[in-house]
């Protein structure tokens, strides 16, 4: 009898594909942040942007009531809002929204989408999960930064647009060049206040108490700063406000030192957050 050897037949294992380098895990981050995000950039810009245009179209209608009512204002809260440059357009759309309304709007935005994309992931059991992908925590939170950053940006670009649009079919002489500064001179508050949610987000495990530290720290500061302006006795604690380096760039134009200077105060806040959040535990 003879036997007859079959070929042995090798099933092919396949081979783990390596984990990809943090540059493109950086972009998938960001790709599925923006699109995550995306209703929430228009309903912020479109939201923002009504309003401003409809304060610029009504302006010509009143700027010589708005002229005359301003003169009488004493003289502290014509500095603390801003009410002396009313006398153009780009000054009352800067004492009606760049002053308070757009800030606290955009730095609350911040705040709260940092919370939502690290310990809002982590109360949902997300976190687990997501971590579980060959994504580290540091790319992680730099890429819901970037999503911050992005998407404020775009906020703000939306609202800069329908104010220019109705202030020139309005027909005002506003000027392209202040209400371009105007909108891009908001952006560093807002890196400097994603910056102070991610930090808080690197030591705690709760949104609510991460959005409430960064929203206090948001409307601490700016009180700091008004208190400073209505009263000068006062005027050296503003120092500690990141509202008074923001000033009026919707009135004055941007001031690139404290441009620069904001956003790099939040890019130093997102470093020492990755270190703190690339440490601590995950409760879910």
């Amino acid at each position: 009898m003879s036997a007859i050897a079959r070929p042995s037949t090798q099933v092919p294992v396949p081979q783990a594909r390596p984990a990809p380098d943090w540059p493109a895990s950086l972009r998938a981050v960001v790709r599925r942040g923006l699109r995550d995000q995306r209703r929430s950039i228009l309903t912020w810009g479109l939201s923002l942007g009504v309003y401003g245009a409809f304060m610029a179209s009504i302006y010509p209608s009143i700027q010589n009531s708005v002229e005359k009512i301003a003169k009488n204002y004493p003289e502290s809260l014509k500095q603390a809002f801003g009410v002396q440059a009313m006398s153009t357009v780009e000054g009352y759309i800067h004492a009606e929204m760049f002053s308070l309304i757009v800030p606290l709007a955009l730095g609350f935005f911040a705040i709260r989408a940092i919370a939502g994309a690290t310990v809002g992931a982590e109360e949902r059991g997300r976190l687990d999960t997501i971590l579980a992908l060959p994504i580290s925590r540091r790319v992680l939170i730099t890429g819901a930064y970037l999503v911050t950053a992005v998407a404020c940006a775009l906020i703000m670009a939306m609202t800069g647009v329908m104010i220019y649009l109705a202030a020139r079919i309005a027909g005002t002489s506003i000027s392209l060049g202040l209400v371009a500064a105007g909108v891009m001179g908001v952006w560093p508050l807002t890196l400097l206040f994603a910056g102070v949610a991610a930090l808080a987000a690197g030591a705690l495990h709760s949104a609510r108490t991460v959005t409430g530290l960064g929203l206090g720290t948001l409307v601490g500061m700016y009180a700091v700063d008004l208190a400073g302006r209505l009263a000068p006795s006062l005027d050296p604690i503003r120092w500690a406000s990141a509202f008074r380096y923001y000033g009026a760039p919707m009135r004055d134009g941007i001031d690139p030192v404290s441009f620069l200077g904001l956003a790099g105060v939040g890019v130093l806040l997102l470093l020492a957050a990755a270190v703190l959040f690339d440490r601590r535990d995950v409760l879910n």
